[in-house]
């Protein structure tokens, strides 16, 4: 830890004798050093020296003595003076941030003359870094009872009592060295939530006899560095063993008994301690040694067990500061400090106006469980105290209830509903007619666990594996079903919610869970279909073959298809067109620009595979305007990126048959195919994507408070209309996010990047499939359950999509997390999440009404989604009607 060493407590002094005085009066400036992490008792000055100047000790010679009195610049009693010697002491601990001066004056009393001199400093106190310590929830320690034997007491300690060593894979156990650096020289400083521990090797013969071996060798040069991670293997600190006579110790450590020592020291600097569970952490290091390298690995399990009240630091030997019921840190002694105190002990009264929420041991506030927000006031004069409830809805429901003077106020919920959320806002009005106000948001939208329902009222309790969710009650897992998941599937049914039919035939009975067919004797086949009866034998005959030589006549008939359709899909320079069989597309010929009209002027962006670059068109009536000109990266010219290319060629194409296209889908002006590299044209959009758009509004957020809820409705809205005009036209485009959605200098949302687009004329499904050897990127997080199980795209696909480009925009743009997954899972993890009902929570903020539409696209069965026309028409009705667009504060509480 490093502190200022160089700060001054800057001493005006003006001694000025009362009219009893013998002696002229002497003024004099002095410097001294006071930092804020001085300690109780340290010396602040000499109050002597003062008198020496004004020659008023003369009198002491002669048996008198002196009384001093601070009269004023010491309400809060940081300094005292020891009058037997004259000096200036610090008596409680000085925090720079909540008073960094303090201007006293004092008055010396010669007790033998009568004679006063009057002593004004000005003290300045001087920030130090690291000070005070922080008080970390994180690794909060808890409070044991006190036996009063201090040796058994350890902030950390091993439940087993050792630690483990591995060599070359052989482990070997050791006892933990804590107890043994209890009584010997070592150096520890808990900050926060992290351990750095320095000692002299004089009792760790075990841990240097380890690996000694390498740490005398000469090409490691007396320093081995073990690498620490905990279990999800995240950095933790690191693990050293040093000679001292050739290695440097680090910073914190060269001021510490470390740097006295000789020999081998050992260094730990772990960091990120956690409270919640049993702390574990594995050092490791690959050692070489002449020509062979050994892996080894130290590995420590701890658990945080506390101190005694009033008591910190490794061994709980250090004495906490903290007044007023503060609760001291069991690691460096901080102190959390209860409403209306602040400073190093919490000594230092500070009024506030604070909200606390009871029970407070959960920052979710569960829908069914109780709930008391109490206002409290400590050290100001209330004259009123208002609460203000502003409900979380799309009216002007604001309510108010006053309480008149008293320092504190509850509201109760009992329990709490989701029509309860909102912000809640206490407003003290002081005596000097000061007002303080503060807000608590009220976002309730889960249940307890087990519990599910529009009120959270009803019960799970679910079986067999199933798992609760928020509005449906019991997942089962698949053969399961019931509100608790107690029944197995019904005859003839098996897989997820029991949905699918089984295929058996001959009175077979079906596998519940995977529908299998469990063949009785006499019967075979994947559905139990053959049987083995006599007159059954020729038939049987003829399935087999069937069976043998029809998926080899299917197979070479698709080779012969595919290989048509690849002869008659080459262009001149030989890459495969995508025109479906039997669909006859509009030439892209008619859509061919003249070079000679466009101006290219800058790169605006680059993705994945692209390159995208403003420019100028000139267009037939005369005029030029802007547009973005997207080509394939030359260094990603693939078959995949080429072929998706040419799909959004196409698919632009069919939107615009009209020439006009649809005003929610971005504006394409034509192709340049004739030279290379390839461009496709469209409107430029002066506000970029949606994505970075709703990123500005969310630092806007920040400062006014402006939500802009109608001006993300409206891009909601005009999202909507144009899915509904792609699936009028049997356009599946894949890929509905925020990133590809640009937003007009007319604050117009126009759906674009048609890369991952399929044309459904002939098929409202496609499959995944593998292109030429090259994997698809496919945007997870956006896709439907079905797309992901079965590769099947359709415009309900697009729905789900929609659903969670709907959360992006109530949530200001964040990147979607299922609750309970990594935040880029996997097909198989997130189809797993997804299966369990889990689903994007929530967003902060989110009213609920908005939150409904978010869900229902994320329906499990297709056909039961709302279509884009039933969007389009549930988000208008959130939105006022245009004569009322300039009201502010009516309505949304986006807004």
């Amino acid at each position: 830890m490093a502190y200022v060493t160089f700060c001054s407590v800057f001493l005006l002094v003006n001694l000025i004798p009362s009219v009893k005085a013998s002696r002229e009066a002497g003024f004099g400036v002095r410097n001294v050093t006071i930092p804020e992490d001085a300690s109780v008792g340290s010396t602040v000055k000499h109050l002597r020296d003062f008198l020496n100047v004004g020659g008023g000790l003369m009198e002491e010679e002669n048996g008198t003595s002196w009384s001093v009195n601070i009269t004023s610049g010491n309400d809060l009693r940081r300094f005292e003076v020891v009058v037997e010697n004259l000096t200036l002491i610090v008596a409680a601990p000085l925090d720079y941030e909540y008073n960094p001066r303090y201007n006293l004056s004092l008055e010396l009393t010669n007790t033998g003359d009568n004679s006063v001199w009057h002593v004004n400093l000005a003290i300045v106190i001087t920030d130090v870094w690291g000070y005070p310590p922080y008080y970390s929830k994180q690794c909060e320690t808890p409070v044991i009872p006190d036996t009063g034997t201090a040796e058994n007491y350890a902030v950390l300690s091993s439940p087993n009592g050792q630690y483990g060593v591995v060599i070359n894979g052989i482990k070997r156990h050791y006892p933990d060295f804590f107890p043994y650096l209890r009584y010997e020289s070592h150096d520890t400083i808990m900050n926060d939530c992290s351990l750095w521990l320095c000692s002299p090797s004089l009792t760790l013969e075990d841990e240097v006899n380890a690996v000694r071996p390498w740490l005398e060798a000469p090409q490691n040069g007396g320093r081995i560095e073990f690498q620490c991670s905990d279990r999800q293997l995240r950095s933790v600190g690191t693990f050293l063993f040093l000679d001292v006579s050739k290695q440097m110790l680090p910073e914190w450590a060269q001021n510490s008994q470390c740097s006295m020592a000789e020999g081998y020291v050992l260094v730990v600097e772990i960091n990120k301690i956690r409270s919640t569970s049993s702390y574990w952490t594995q050092c490791s290091a690959n050692l070489t040694l002449y020509t062979t390298t050994w892996p080894v690995d130290f590995i420590f399990q701890y658990d945080i067990t506390g101190c005694p009240k009033g008591r910190y630091g490794l061994y709980c030997d250090k004495n906490c500061v903290c007044k007023n019921g503060a609760r001291c840190h069991g690691f460096n002694g901080a102190c959390e400090c209860h409403p209306g105190w602040r400073g190093r002990a919490c000594d230092i009264p500070w009024p506030e106006v604070v909200i606390i929420a009871s029970p407070g041991d959960s920052v979710v506030k569960y829908i069914g469980t109780n709930l008391t927000l109490t206002c409290l006031a400590p050290h100001i004069q209330v004259a009123s105290m208002i609460w203000v409830y502003e409900a979380e809805n799309y009216y002007n429901d604001t309510k108010s209830i006053e309480e008149g003077a008293v320092q504190n106020s509850s509201i109760n919920f009992q329990p709490v509903s989701e029509s309860d959320n909102g912000g809640y806002t206490c407003v003290v009005k002081a005596v000097n007619g000061e007002v303080i106000n503060i807000t608590f948001a009220l976002n309730a939208t889960k249940c307890r666990p087990n519990y599910y329902g529009e009120v959270c009222s009803q019960v799970c309790d679910c079986e067999y594996g199933g798992t609760c969710d928020r509005w449906e009650g019991c997942l089962c897992p698949p053969g399961r079903r019931g509100d608790r998941c107690q029944h197995t599937c019904a005859p003839g049914s098996f897989g997820w919610n029991c949905s699918m039919a089984c295929q058996c035939q001959n009175n077979a009975v079906c596998d519940a869970v995977n529908g299998t067919c469990n063949c009785s004797d006499g019967q075979s086949a994947e559905f139990c279909e053959i049987g083995t009866k006599s007159g059954q034998k020729s038939n049987q005959v003829v399935v087999i073959f069937v069976a043998s030589i029809l998926p080899a006549t299917v197979m070479v008939g698709c080779i012969i298809i595919v290989t048509v359709v690849k002869q008659r899909g080459k262009n001149r320079t030989g890459l495969h067109t995508l025109n479906i069989v039997g669909i006859e597309r509009e030439p892209l010929s008619s859509w061919e620009l003249d070079k000679e009209d466009i101006c290219f002027e800058h790169m605006i962006g680059e993705g994945e595979f692209g390159h995208v670059v403003r420019g100028r068109l000139r267009v037939p009536e005369g005029y030029q305007v802007l547009v973005a000109a997207k080509s394939i990266r030359p260094d990603r010219m693939t078959a995949t990126a080429v072929r998706d290319f040419r799909r959004e060629m196409d698919i632009l194409a069919r939107i615009h048959e009209d020439k006009e296209g649809h005003p929610n889908v971005v504006k394409f002006y034509g192709v340049l195919t004739k030279s290379d590299p390839h461009y496709i044209v469209v409107e430029y959009a002066a506000n970029e994507e949606l994505r970075r758009y709703l990123w500005g509004l969310r630092e806007q957020f920040k400062v006014t408070g402006e939500r802009k809820l109608f001006e993300r409705l409206g891009f909601a809205s005009g999202v909507a209309s144009g899915l509904e005009e792609l699936a009028r036209l049997k356009i599946v485009h894949r890929d509905i996010a925020a990133r590809n959605v640009v937003i007009s200098d007319r604050k117009v949302a126009k759906i674009a990047d048609f890369g991952l687009s399929r044309d459904v004329y002939t098929s409202s499904a496609y499959e995944r499939t593998n292109q030429g050897g090259e994997e698809e990127l496919l945007p997870l997080k956006w896709m439907a359950v079905e797309s992901l199980r079965d590769g099947v795209y359709t415009c309900e696909s697009d729905v789900w999509s929609y659903g969670v480009l709907l959360w992006e925009i109530a949530s200001f743009g964040e990147e979607p997390r299922y609750a309970g997954g990594p935040m880029h899972p996997d097909v198989c993890t997130l189809l797993e999440l997804l299966k369990k009902g889990v689903r994007l929570q929530q967003p902060e903020n989110c009213p609920l009404p908005v939150y409904r539409i978010i869900r229902s696209c994320w329906i499990v069965d297709p056909s039961k989604r709302p279509t884009p026309e039933v969007l389009l028409q549930k988000i208008d009705q959130l939105r006022p009607p245009r004569h009322a667009a300039h009201l502010v504060n009516h309505g949304m509480t986006w807004q």
